[in-house]
């Protein structure tokens, strides 16, 4: 029988994930402390993306955020330095957050699936369980006629 491997295990024995890894970690806490150092509310719509070339790359939301954190600049680059995140100037880009698409529901009951539903019901003891599948089912014999 094979040992089952840990995702740490896996990580440890590949040198590229671990590095990966390592720097992943990295960034996660640089924007931790940048998340530290602005208004919550500010905080939410915006993050620390890297340090490159000693400047702080941050992505923000919309364009209000970008010119509130452009000017607060000044006054958190040197407390984020204090945290080992060194950075001489800041760049702002406006990346719009992903919008999830709704979700669809495509499936479909048969009527012999809805026969079957409503057959069920009335075999069971249980008056609630029962109502519950009978209305199911009328849900899905209604649905079938708009679709």
């Amino acid at each position: 029988m094979r040992a089952s491997r840990t995702p740490a295990d896996i990580v440890r024995k590949d040198s590229q994930l671990a590095r990966l890894t390592e720097q992943a970690q990295a960034l996660m806490a640089l924007d931790r402390q940048f998340k530290k150092l602005v208004p919550a509310n500010l905080g939410e719509h915006c993050r620390a993306v890297l340090i490159r070339e000693g400047e702080l790359v941050l992505f923000a939301d919309n364009g209000a955020v970008a010119a509130r954190l452009r000017l607060m600049a000044p006054g958190f680059l040197p407390a984020l330095a204090r945290t080992g995140h060194v950075a001489r100037s800041v760049r702002v880009r406006v990346v719009l957050p992903s919008i999830t698409p709704p979700r669809y529901n495509r499936l479909t009951v048969g009527e012999a699936g809805i026969a079957a539903l409503e057959s069920a019901a009335d075999g069971l003891s249980d008056p609630g369980l029962a109502a519950a599948l009978r209305r199911f089912a009328r849900h899905r014999r209604s649905d079938g006629e708009r679709g």
